[in-house]
């Protein structure tokens, strides 16, 4: 899902992490940032499942795969009023 800063955010994103609270801070970040500039890389934040395990795996980053995991982060942020 493409991330973008609006009044409802919803869909599934994807973090590289060692952990499940990890994973949600660097999302937690990740969406925080407004720049324009903003990479989800930089994060270890993606839009696609897909993007996030080819980083995983790339043997030129610092991931581990032995140690970190991708997980999936299911967001449904919206005005507390709508359904």
């Amino acid at each position: 899902m493409p991330i973008t800063h609006s009044d409802r955010i919803s869909g599934t994103i994807y973090a590289i992490a060692t952990s499940a609270e990890s994973a949600g801070n660097m999302a937690i970040d990740y969406l925080r940032d407004k720049s324009e500039d903003r990479e989800h890389s930089h994060y270890g934040v993606f839009g696609e499942r897909d993007a996030a395990d080819k980083e995983l795996h790339n043997k030129f980053n610092s991931y581990d795969p032995d140690r970190d995991r991708v997980y999936a982060i299911s967001l449904d942020i919206r005005i507390a009023d709508e359904k």
